[in-house]
C-alpha cells in the first residue's frame, strides 16, 4: 500500500518538481493519486501553477552595472539611518 500512497511533504516536493517537468511516470501517478484525495495539497498544486504562470508572465529588467551601483549604494545608505 505504501508503494503507491505519499504524504502531504513528498506532494509538495513534487508538486514543485512538476512545475519543471522533472517528475517521471511513477512519481506522476503516485502525485495525481494523492492529489485526487487530499484538498490542501490539491489547492496547493493549484496555486504553485498559477504563481509559475505569474512568473513566466513578468518581463524582466537587465539592469546595467552602473545602475547596480546606484542601487547598492542607495541601500547601504538607508540601512545605515
Amino acid at each position: 500500500m505504501s508503494k503507491f500512497f505519499i504524504n502531504c511533504d513528498q506532494a509538495s516536493i513534487l508538486s514543485t518538481r512538476e512545475q519543471y517537468g522533472d517528475l517521471n511516470p511513477k512519481e506522476i501517478f503516485r502525485h495525481k493519486l494523492h492529489r485526487g484525495h487530499c484538498f490542501k495539497c490539491r489547492s496547493f498544486h493549484k496555486n504553485n501553477a498559477k504563481f509559475q504562470r505569474t512568473l513566466k508572465g513578468l518581463r524582466w529588467v537587465s539592469l546595467g552595472i552602473e545602475q547596480k551601483k546606484l542601487i547598492k549604494k542607495a541601500l547601504k545608505e538607508a540601512m545605515s539611518k
